[in-house]
C-alpha cells in the first residue's frame, strides 16, 4: 500500500487537478475535507465527460459515431465553463475499504466496482491507497503460506 498519496480538496480547480494527475502519472485522486475526511474522488474520467456529447450518456452503443471532434473545437462556453468548474462539482462517491479490511473484502470491492486502486481509510480519514497488484500479492502470499508453494 502506499501512504504517500497526493489528494485534493473540493474546492480545487478542475484545471489544477487536471495538472496534478498529469504531473503525478494517476488516474484518480482522493479528494479530502480540510480535516482529512475523505469525501470524494476525481478521476481523469470525470473531466473528460464534460466534453463529450449529452447523448453519449444515454446510449448503449455507440460505434456508429466515428469522431467527436477533439478539445480545439469545443465551444468557447464549454472551455470556459471546464475552467470555472471545481471538484465538489464532479466528483464522484469514494469507494473505499478500512485499514484493517481482509484481503478477499478487498479484492471483493475492487471487482464489484471495476477498480485497479482502492483508497485506504482509518475512520474516514485517508491512510493509502493499494493498488490491485499490491492486494493481490498479499492474497497469494497468504495462499502460498497455507497450501505450500504453486510450483514445484
Amino acid at each position: 500500500m502506499k501512504r504517500e498519496v497526493v489528494s485534493v480538496t473540493p474546492d480545487a480547480t478542475l484545471r489544477e487537478v487536471a495538472a496534478l494527475i498529469l504531473e503525478k502519472r494517476v488516474g484518480t485522486l482522493p479528494v479530502v475535507d480540510n480535516g482529512g475526511t475523505l469525501v470524494g474522488t476525481v478521476s481523469i474520467t470525470d473531466i473528460v465527460k464534460m466534453f463529450l456529447p449529452d447523448f453519449v450518456a444515454v446510449m448503449d452503443e455507440i460505434d456508429f459515431v466515428h469522431d467527436f471532434g477533439n478539445l480545439e473545437n469545443a465551444s468557447v462556453e464549454d472551455r470556459q465553463r471546464a475552467k470555472r468548474l471545481h471538484v465538489s462539482d464532479v466528483m464522484e462517491e469514494p469507494v473505499a475499504m478500512e485499514e484493517d479490511a481482509g484481503l478477499v473484502h478487498a479484492l471483493s470491492v475492487m471487482e464489484k466496482h471495476n477498480l485497479r486502486d482502492l483508497i485506504v481509510i482509518r475512520e474516514g480519514k485517508l491512510v493509502g491507497i493499494a493498488s490491485q497488484v499490491d492486494i493481490g500479492r498479499a492474497f497469494l502470499t497468504e495462499f502460498t503460506k497455507e497450501t505450500g508453494p504453486l510450483y514445484t
